[in-house]
């Protein structure tokens, strides 16, 4: 089976409208916020952010992390480090729209990401050491 490697147009397709929100970062539903991963600080819709993300088994996307610009981060090695699963790092500004978490109630203002510019991409291949 040839290995999975999404063009940069699939990618900013599958992460605009993402809602902010994974098992690694946590919104604040009820103020829209998140904080940077780096310094905390507030961000909120509007705000330019760089992400950075995870593909489990090449089938679900996670955010791994937010930053706000003043600690924008370019490349998946510096940001999360290169593992075995395809990986990738993106700019955007956060946007405000609804969302029903699976078993949540409706968060009107959740942030989501707007339009994403791919800035760095970790096929999965990249993760595993090289033949000695």
């Amino acid at each position: 089976m040839p290995a999975w490697s999404p063009s940069e147009a699939e990618l900013a397709a599958a992460f605009t409208g993402l809602v902010v929100e994974s098992l690694a970062v946590k919104q604040d539903f009820g103020t829209a916020t998140i904080g940077c991963r780096t310094c905390g600080e507030t961000l909120t819709a509007g705000d330019a952010v760089t992400v950075a993300l995870s593909c489990y088994g090449d089938y679900s996307w996670e955010i791994e992390t937010i930053h706000c610009v003043e600690h924008d981060v370019a490349s998946v090695a510096e940001t999360m480090g290169v593992r075995a699963e395809t990986q990738a790092v993106v700019e955007t500004v956060l946007e405000a729209a609804g969302y029903r978490p699976p078993r949540g109630r409706y968060q009107p203002n959740a942030l989501t990401l707007g339009p994403v510019d791919v800035l760095d991409l970790s096929p999965t291949a990249d993760g595993y050491p090289g033949d000695p």
